[in-house]
């Protein structure tokens, strides 16, 4: 957030009630009934919780109040009409590590650095980034986080800052007559019932109700049902969700059950809400809804040929993000484009700490639910499907070897190096589900578009190496994969060089400005991909 936003003070029905409690202690500190030094343990107490509640793989457009019609989710409608929605929240990826990297941390996959989700290095959130969870800890937050799958474990260094860290310990393997490294998704994932109870545990023993608590809690819960169909709801549950009236006509298997799974997850919530309220803690607690990335689909399929995630088309992207408790005006939607990337100095900003240090991508939203319309934020992807070992679709779609995106809210360029010929140019302004691909049409939108591509410079031109760092992170499992035969060479091969935009007759080795004289633009890479040989 800009200094003037900072400094712009909101209406007086959105103040947010914390700030008033710090001010009567202020005061209350003046007149000296408080010892120099000596916190106020009400005033303390009384400043927000803050919980983040991450859907793994959930679009917008299957929720209700983003227009669904498979069916309603009343917990997650509840908390929309209680606070503001974004109609249109993009996420950076198509991958659970790097879109929950960009939502803790504020910043894009080339500024944190979690790229994939398995390789010799590029898939651990690095000690010197910040994240919510450090910074809430140093704030004096209890810090909790309880998970539903392997891909937010502390493998991927998501562990710092938290207290309280229910995740999985897991390994990825090269499984034989496999084209990729995978992990054991039956074993390391656990249904949002089971989720949620543990949550309400941790409160439970943690917390209490409002009028034993003591200090304010920043906790994440992570929710993953939609993302495969490996645990499914109990039967009593399962048979009437998918005989409804919404679902049962759903020819299409995949698209049918993940209705209901969300739906599903969306009674689990519902559970959680009913819990924090009976406890008295969600008048004065800031909740957070998003996802890291959709899903295709059946529709999907249809307009995109592709039906899972790893893809940065709208089904893959566009999340939902809702906002509510104090300072979040109830039954407000917002139609600017946002970011995930937005999410951390959002909640940051709403608590009343300081922002997360050094260069951040994203901003602060609490000007725009006060009011301050700013216009559509600039949105970024990226998909480094060529490095990642665990990616072996790019071999049935090798246009998606490596993907990179870009929006202004208006066009939306997803540029693909291994094959710029397939790259895509979507007018999203009147084209909002991507239907019709106009990169002939408009190179002058293109050649924008790439110019903020490149000024970002977010390019991966080479597997990502062996550290003895990422050795450690991951257990040795790097070198045990080498010991197997797997490595960076059995993802295929590529000979990277860099041309302009506009002379495309430029060739160069290395990152620079066209040389062409009176055009300044720099330079974007290009790959020659080639697959592995067969062993």
């Amino acid at each position: 957030m800009n200094d003037q936003a900072r400094t712009t003070l909101p209406a007086p029905r959105l103040l947010r009630p914390w700030l008033l409690l710090v001010a009567t202690g202020l005061a209350a500190a003046c007149g000296g009934s408080q010892k120099d030094g000596e916190a106020d343990p009400e005033t303390s107490a009384k400043k927000p919780n803050v919980i983040l509640i991450t859907l793994d793989t959930v679009r917008a457009d299957y929720l209700t109040c983003y227009g669904a019609t498979t069916g309603s989710t009343p917990a997650i409608d509840g908390l929309a009409s209680e606070g503001t929605i974004f109609e249109r929240a993009v996420s950076s990826s198509g991958l659970t590590p790097a879109s929950h990297a960009t939502i803790l941390t504020g910043k894009f996959q080339y500024n944190h650095g979690v790229r994939v989700l398995s390789a010799d290095s590029g898939f651990k959130l690095e000690d010197e980034h910040e994240t919510l969870a450090t910074k809430f800890k140093e704030a004096g937050y209890r810090t909790a986080a309880v998970h539903s799958a392997f891909p937010v474990s502390a493998t991927f260094g998501f562990d710092r800052g938290f207290d309280h860290f229910d995740s999985f310990t897991a390994s990825l393997e090269a499984k034989p007559g496999r084209d990729k490294v995978s992990w054991d998704v039956q074993t390391f994932q656990r249904r949002s019932d089971e989720t949620t109870e543990r949550t309400v545990s941790w409160l439970d023993e943690a917390v209490g109700d409002a009028a034993q608590q003591d200090q304010p809690f920043f906790l994440w819960i992570h929710y993953w049902d939609p993302h495969d169909p490996v645990k499914l709801p109990p039967g009593d549950s399962w048979g009437p969700l998918m005989n409804s009236p919404e679902l049962k006509d759903i020819a299409d298997r995949q698209t049918r059950e993940y209705a209901g799974e969300v739906r599903w997850q969306d009674q689990n919530i519902g559970t959680l809400l009913t819990a924090l309220r009976t406890k008295g803690l969600l008048d004065n607690t800031v909740m957070a809804v998003t996802a890291d990335h959709g899903q295709g689909l059946e529709d999907g399929m249809e307009l995109h040929r592709w039906s899972n995630h790893r893809m940065l088309y709208r089904e893959q992207v566009h999340v939902p993000l809702i906002l509510r408790g104090p300072g979040v005006p109830a039954g407000q939607r917002l139609t600017d484009q946002v970011r995930t990337a937005d999410v951390a100095p959002t909640l940051l900003d709403l608590a009343g700490i300081s922002p997360i240090d050094g260069r951040i991508d994203g901003e602060s939203l609490v000007p725009r639910i006060e009011g301050q319309s700013g216009g559509d934020l600039w949105a970024y992807g990226e998909q480094i499907n060529g490095y990642d070992f665990n990616a072996g679709m790019w071999k049935h779609r090798p246009d998606a070897t490596f993907l990179f995106m870009v929006t202004d809210g208006e066009w939306k360029l997803i540029y693909k190096p291994s094959m710029p010929n397939m790259s895509e140019l979507f007018h999203v302004g009147i084209d909002p589900k991507e239907v019709r691909n106009v990169i002939g049409e408009h190179p002058e939108q293109v050649e924008r578009l790439l110019a903020n591509l490149s000024e970002r410079n977010p390019w991966v031109t080479e597997p990502f190496p062996m550290t003895e760092m990422s050795s450690e992170a991951d257990g040795g499992k790097s070198d045990i994969l080498i010991s197997l035969g797997y490595s960076a060479a059995d993802k295929g091969t590529g000979n990277w060089w860099w041309t302009c935009p506009r002379h495309t007759e430029v060739h160069s080795d290395k990152r620079q400005r066209c040389p062409e004289e009176g055009c300044d633009r720099i330079l974007i890479p290009m790959v020659q991909w080639e697959e592995p040989a067969p062993k």
